[in-house]
């Protein structure tokens, strides 16, 4: 009789043990189930949207005037000088945008000539400081030497205007 009881014990704790077992797997398929239908896709780095902007610079007889089309980090637009008893040039820009500074190519005529030289803009205030400093010849444009020791001062300011 006791090995009878003994049997039934074992057989009872098989079955409660098999019941727990598939409850434990069925809560353990039902959560990650759950998780993967709750988790939503978000990119780390969003898709930077395009803007576009326009700045002017006046100051006694000289003018400029510079509009910008940025598309995440790669920027394009048209820049014009006119500064006072010098040819006047206008051309266009393509560069890129890192940070505060934008690194543009400047494609322009003056002179009948075309020419290529390298400009770099920091954004500060809302304005952009346009730099200058010591440049070479290199590949057939004009560049900087060391864009780190550009000079940002009160050269040439751009003021942000209402594109036209």
């Amino acid at each position: 009789m006791m090995k009878k009881i003994l049997f039934l014990f074992a057989g009872l704790a098989a079955i409660v043990a098999s019941c727990t077992s598939n409850n434990t797997e069925k809560k353990a398929k039902d959560t990650t189930e759950m998780i993967a239908l709750d988790t939503t896709f978000s990119p780390t780095n969003p898709a930077a949207e395009n803007s576009t902007s326009c700045y002017t610079y006046t100051k006694n007889r000289d003018t400029a005037s510079l509009s910008l089309t940025i598309k995440g980090e790669e920027l394009t637009g048209n820049l014009k000088y006119h500064l006072f008893e010098k040819d006047a040039n206008k051309g266009t820009i393509a560069g890129e945008v890192k940070g505060d500074t934008i690194i543009a190519d400047y494609t322009f005529d003056s002179e009948g000539l075309r020419s290529v030289r390298q400009v770099v803009f920091l954004k500060k205030d809302g304005k952009l400081y346009e730099g200058y400093g010591e440049s070479e010849e290199k590949d057939g444009r004009s560049v900087f030497k060391n864009r780190k020791a550009l000079k940002f001062d009160s050269q040439l300011i751009f003021t942000p205007v209402e594109c036209k």
